[in-house]
């Protein structure tokens, strides 16, 4: 007994995986859209030096809860470290990164860089470094997390990768514009008459729905046999795998109560994507009966076949981001649309050469308990 209960405290590097994934969602979200690249004006002051932009309420928000995460993942990586060494490593990382993004989008015309953004952005790592210190020093906390990571999932790096692509794909799910178990915008239900947006009763090209529904199929597929690959004991795997699309589904329609429009919020509910999820579940039924080595094949496969799919309607794939349904007039909004559906389209391959990897692994495919 005492053997597995160290075991299921072995240290993880899955804050490392964590904040590696999150930086570059900063990254991304920070100089999207990379282009163009122009010299300032000659005689632009560096931004540190600038005239102070007036503050918004709404972009300090956005601006402190962007970096909370980053600043929690910095704060953990030192396992061991006194909560002042701690706090002060987040802080000068996350303050580290926003100095960087800000310095670089003094090169990039459309964004802006700000003084305002830096002092935000370092209070949100400061907050996030705080939380993490408070995670680190009870026991207790440490205790439920280290036995739930070393009981559900698989050991060791590849263990730490497979739930940080597990997490990153939950999050991207969240925004309510691209259909659930989907990689596209969904914009032909809605148009914008002047300042309102009207729903219309346009029905769908048949051939497009069946995309659709296919895209959805194989993504439920290749997700939920991605998850039942991720644990450790294939018993765990069903309830996990509802717990999962239960989550994605809490969270997509939090945000679309939270960020679509009122007259348009229940139309993130796409009926060719709800009929693929239930394709998908069927087969993810029999897939998850399969030996472990089949299982990696059509996972790969179904996840690849999801991302290829949506070649057969590049109207869908092309599609403009779908500004005219949120309630939100800020210019995060276009990052915010832009990070979740490359990271949508990232995931597939990702997992794919996880995937490869984990197969590769000596004594990979006996669980321990094969039933």
């Amino acid at each position: 007994m005492p053997a597995k209960r160290n075991a299921s405290l072995t240290p993880t590097r899955l804050p490392h995986v964590l904040a590696m994934l999150y930086g570059f969602a900063i990254v991304y979200a920070s100089l999207e859209p990379f282009s163009p690249w122009l010299p300032p004006p000659p005689g632009t002051p560096f931004f540190l030096f600038a005239p102070p932009a007036r503050w918004v309420r709404t972009d300090v928000m956005v601006n402190v809860l962007a970096y909370v995460p980053f600043g929690l993942f910095v704060a953990l990586l030192h396992r061991g470290a006194a909560p002042l060494r701690r706090i002060a490593w987040g802080v000068a990382i996350g303050a580290a990164m926003s100095f960087a993004m800000e310095s670089l989008q003094m090169y990039i015309p459309p964004r802006v860089a700000s003084l305002n953004d830096l002092v935000t952005n370092s209070l949100g790592a400061l907050l996030g470094a705080v939380l993490a210190t408070l995670i680190a020093r009870s026991s207790y906390a440490r205790r439920v997390i280290y036995r739930a990571r070393g009981r559900l999932f698989l050991p060791g790096h590849v263990g730490d990768i497979g739930v940080g692509l597990l997490l990153w794909w939950l999050v991207a799910q969240m925004n309510p514009g691209i259909p659930l178990f989907a990689m596209a915008f969904d914009t032909d239900s809605v148009m914008t008459v002047g300042t309102a947006v009207v729903t219309t009763a346009v029905p769908h090209d048949s051939a497009e729905s069946v995309v659709q529904a296919a895209a959805s199929a194989f993504q439920v597929v290749g997700v939920g046999l991605f998850v039942a690959l991720l644990l450790t004991r294939r018993r765990n795997a069903g309830m996990i795998i509802v717990a999962m699309i239960a989550g994605a589904l809490v969270l997509k329609a939090f945000a679309a109560l939270l960020m679509l429009k009122p007259t348009v919020w229940q139309t993130w509910i796409k009926p060719a994507a709800l009929a693929g999820i239930g394709v998908g579940a069927i087969l993810l039924r029999i897939a998850i009966a399969m030996p472990r080595p089949v299982q990696v094949a059509v996972c790969a496969i179904a996840l690849l076949s999801a991302l290829g799919t949506p070649v057969l309607a590049p109207e869908a794939l092309s599609g403009n981001v779908p500004a005219a349904l949120f309630d939100w007039h800020y210019g995060q909004l276009l990052n915010y649309n832009g990070l979740t559906r490359t990271a949508l389209l990232l995931w597939p391959v990702l997992t794919a050469i996880w995937l490869f990897v984990l197969a590769g692994r000596p004594a990979w495919g006996k669980p321990a308990d094969p039933a």
